[in-house]
Order: C-alpha cells, then sequence, then structure tokens
C-alpha cells in the first residue's frame, strides 16, 4: 500500500550542532530525523513494536550555521509487518529543489495489525 501522507517539521541549526567550519554535524542532522519520525509516526505508536532503522541516507549538501531546514515525510511503504518512510532535508530558500539529505527508515509493526 503506497500513501502520499506527508509530514512537515523545521529546525534552525544552532551553534553547539556545528564545527569549527560552521558546518552542520551529520550526527545531528541524523537525531534530528529520527526525532522527527517518531514524531511523525506518534499516531501509529500502537501497531509500532520498534525504533526507527535506517535504511539509506544521502547526504547531498551541507547545512551552516542559522540555515532553517526544512524536513519532510512521506509514506513508501505500508505492508503487513513494515512501515517505510522517506525522509527529505531541504534549506528553507526560495528553491525548493535545495535539498540537503534525502533517508529510508523502517518500523516494524505489531503481528495484530497484519
Amino acid at each position: 500500500m503506497k500513501n502520499n501522507t506527508r509530514n512537515t517539521s523545521q529546525f534552525t541549526v544552532a551553534i553547539n550542532q556545528i564545527n569549527n567550519r560552521k558546518v552542520l554535524l551529520p550526527h545531528v542532522l541524523y537525531k534530528e530525523m529520527v526525532a522527527f519520525v517518531l514524531e511523525s509516526t506518534n499516531p501509529l505508536q500502537n501497531i509500532i513494536v520498534s525504533k526507527p532503522t535506517l535504511n539509506k541516507i544521502n547526504i547531498l549538501k551541507k547545512a551552516f550555521l542559522n540555515d532553517i531546514l526544512l524536513l519532510h515525510s512521506s509514506i513508501k511503504k505500508l505492508g503487513q509487518d513494515e512501515l517505510q518512510l522517506s525522509v527529505e532535508v531541504y534549506k528553507n530558500s526560495d528553491n525548493d529543489k535545495d535539498i540537503i539529505c534525502n533517508a529510508r527508515f523502517s518500523l516494524l509493526l505489531k503481528e495484530k495489525y497484519s
């Protein structure tokens, strides 16, 4: 089952999230994405039995101090035992194609759900 349901969130890159070149640290980006996946799937917590597992990540560009990053998620697959979410991270700019990162996460579902 495919679904185009999308969720959105944002965060601003802060001083404690960067290296000495003012570039966002990769582990911070990952933690923000995981928190976003958890928030996005909160309404489904009664059927989810695992924490998000990262299946694939592509870091395409750097983000810098004070950049506003937008996170979008969409359901890529809802199977009998697994939910797969796609997460895209964009810089908040006039150019909607300014993608910083994309990733795919999966979460296991309760057996009763199937």
